[in-house]
């Protein structure tokens, strides 16, 4: 059990607020002027929100391991995010030159043709003059049908794959709440988890039997795969289909959401598509997906601004807080995409940075440039953020055509 050391401020930061999702920022810079480091009752475990401090602990794989549990509670098996670096590089380097820029530009007419399908028909509602919600008419299907074509997975099973990956994301809104909504939460997390689990331990024998071009085939029969246990594969393929659909796709929702709020910038874009990559890392930073990553001290020397913490304790990154530190960003709440880019948190850091990072980019990049030319002005009739701050992002988003455009 984690407790508070003498001098540490403690914090009772209501993650469970009305509208806490909706704008978590102001109570995050709050919990960052009381300190570097917090102690937060409520989840019983110390809380880190400036960018010095949390990119040093993603940095610092020896003093600062990843949260094997949660990792085995959301994903039912341990995967390379919670390894050990001699067992993390093997594994992680069965698929590391799949999701390479240079093997990915292969997809590239794979991933175009998934977005013209699911955008054409959205379009063409706004233009009719219909308002229609982007993250069920659009977004949320796009990188779901993406990483289950490159699974292998049939086209009949990819709203099943949509639904567990929105289950399993909600579950780390449930560790922060101990309310019975918070269990009730986690429960519907953890048999997602086991749903997607069976569907891919089904399909592993014929893979390994009859092995095709598919991210699964490349797992199964890889050398390393004789290394792993069943539930380590299994896992490993459960959060590749979450982490493929559950970030990509609410990027796009809130870029969709902050253009419509910055009309010049969205123009700026209109006119010079080489800001798109840019613009892109500037949304991410200044509304980061995943807000929370947990680690634990260990090593006996696990320090965090000058408090030496003890091993077992338990540690909440907040990398959406510290992707707007002021100490790093000037003004960092205001969303510029001519900023000056810099390194931001929203894909991690270090030993454990995402390993879509590419995939994910790409997939945004294409999306946008095709956007632009489709529905170059557009308005938001309504905007619903839901209440899972900690992977933020809108669960509907109603868009409609500009009264301008």
């Amino acid at each position: 059990m984690t407790t508070p050391r003498p001098g540490i401020p403690i914090s009772t930061l209501n993650f469970q607020a009305p509208d806490f999702a909706r704008d978590p920022y102001p109570a995050f810079h709050t919990l960052r002027q009381a300190g570097p480091i917090s102690y937060h009752e409520g989840m019983q475990r110390y809380v880190i929100a400036g960018w010095r401090e949390c990119s040093k602990m993603l940095l610092n794989s020896r003093e600062f391991g990843s949260d094997e549990d949660a990792f085995i509670d959301l994903f039912g098996g341990r995967t390379m995010e919670c390894m050990e670096r001699e067992r993390h590089t093997p594994v992680r380097g069965i698929w590391r030159k799949d999701f390479e820029r240079g093997s990915l530009e292969t997809c590239t007419a794979m991933i175009r043709g998934v977005i013209e399908s699911r955008m054409r028909p959205f379009i063409e509602r706004i233009r009719a003059g219909e308002t229609a919600d982007a993250v069920s008419g659009m977004t949320r299907g796009i990188p779901t049908i993406i990483i289950a074509k490159m699974l292998g997975i049939p086209e009949s099973d990819f709203e099943l794959f949509s639904d567990w990956s929105d289950a399993m994301g909600d579950t780390a809104e449930g560790v922060a709440d101990p309310s019975p909504r918070g269990q009730e939460i986690i429960r519907k997390g953890r048999q997602a988890t086991l749903d997607l689990n069976d569907y891919i331990r089904a399909r592993l024998h014929g893979r390994r039997t009859c092995p095709g071009d598919d991210l699964i085939s490349r797992m199964v029969s890889s050398p390393v795969a004789d290394t792993m246990d069943e539930a380590e594969i299994v896992a490993s393929n459960t959060q590749l289909v979450f982490a493929g659909n559950e970030t990509t796709a609410k990027l796009m929702a809130i870029t969709m959401a902050e253009l419509a709020r910055h009309p010049d910038q969205r123009r700026a874009l209109v006119a010079d598509r080489s800001l798109i990559p840019q613009a892109l890392e500037e949304i991410h930073r200044c509304h980061t997906i995943v807000h929370v990553n947990g680690r634990y001290a260990r090593g006996g020397k696990a320090t965090v601004a000058g408090h030496v913490l003890e091993d077992g304790d338990h540690i909440v990154i907040l990398q959406g807080a510290a992707n707007r530190d002021p100490e790093r960003w000037e003004d960092p709440d205001r969303l510029d995409i001519f900023r000056e880019p810099r390194q931001h948190l929203g894909f991690g850091l270090g030993m454990h940075v995402c390993l879509g990072i590419s995939l994910a980019r790409l997939e945004a990049q294409i999306w946008l440039d095709a956007l632009l030319d489709a529905l170059p002005e557009w308005e938001v009739a309504d905007i619903d953020w839901g209440t899972n701050w900690a992977v933020r992002g809108p669960i509907r988003l109603d868009i409609q055509k500009s009264r301008d455009g």
